[in-house]
């Protein structure tokens, strides 16, 4: 390597200092500092996509929920969330129920078949009816906030007993592209979920950016190209985002 060229030097002087030292080196004209100082500071690789997308799980994301509370008392055990999560996710009665292919009473006498529990459909109800709360404070001002920067979707696992107590809720109307496990047929972590989210939002997997409360959904978002973080709430969000040099 020839280290007598302008060029060549510079390189090898910031190589082994940070760039902002190299504001100090006798030598290298302003030019050839802006154009590393250019280079050290870039977040998208050359033909890396930029984010354009993000979308949002729904309950735990943006909306309250007891899911692991509830789910917990229903079975009788105090299950750790994202364990639960996989219980959750290779129930049977859970899958047919949450893409649509059962109604409840159906599903509370699989559920408590599937897994033998000593509980009737009434008390099944009451604590299946108590795990959706309000949206998070802030919900709202985040997702007008995002909404003016980047488009924004929704992939939630939902059952039509639950769709019912949130589906007019305002902040829906503040997502484009809503999609769910009953819009779509599929249940998260199922790969084919993300695939057509994709393919609705004509999105290629690098330009979103996915938000779940379940570490198994985050993973498998992640399997497919997307980035993808575990968030618990809007500042989770602002944070990840912020994280990313994504906060607008």
């Amino acid at each position: 390597m020839n280290r007598s060229s302008p060029v060549t030097r510079s390189w090898w002087i910031c190589m082994v200092t940070v760039c902002t030292g190299c504001r100090d080196k006798p030598g290298i004209n302003k030019g050839e500092m802006n154009m590393l100082s250019g280079m050290h500071a870039s977040k998208t690789q050359p033909g890396q996509r930029p984010t354009t997308h993000i979308v949002f799980d729904m309950g735990g994301v943006l909306v309250d929920i007891q899911w692991q509370q509830k789910i917990g008392e229903i079975l009788g055990q105090d299950i750790p969330f994202d364990q639960m999560h996989q219980l959750w996710g290779n129930s049977r009665a859970a899958e047919d129920f949450e893409t649509g292919q059962i109604n409840f009473a159906t599903f509370s006498e699989q559920f408590r078949r599937e897994f033998a529990l000593n509980l009737d459909h009434a008390e099944f109800e009451r604590l299946y009816a108590e795990v959706i709360r309000d949206e998070f404070p802030g919900t709202g001002q985040l997702l007008d906030h995002l909404g003016q920067h980047f488009e924004l979707g929704l992939l939630s696992n939902i059952n039509p007993y639950h769709w019912a107590m949130v589906e007019q809720r305002p902040f829906l109307a503040q997502i484009p592209h809503v999609h769910t496990s009953l819009t779509l047929g599929y249940m998260k972590p199922d790969p084919r979920i993300y695939r057509a989210l994709l393919h609705s939002m004509q999105a290629e997997p690098e330009q979103v950016l996915f938000f779940d409360d379940g570490l198994i959904n985050v993973e498998a978002a992640r399997a497919e190209g997307m980035d993808a973080e575990q968030v618990f709430g809007p500042d989770d969000i602002e944070q990840a985002l912020r994280d990313r040099g994504l906060w607008p």
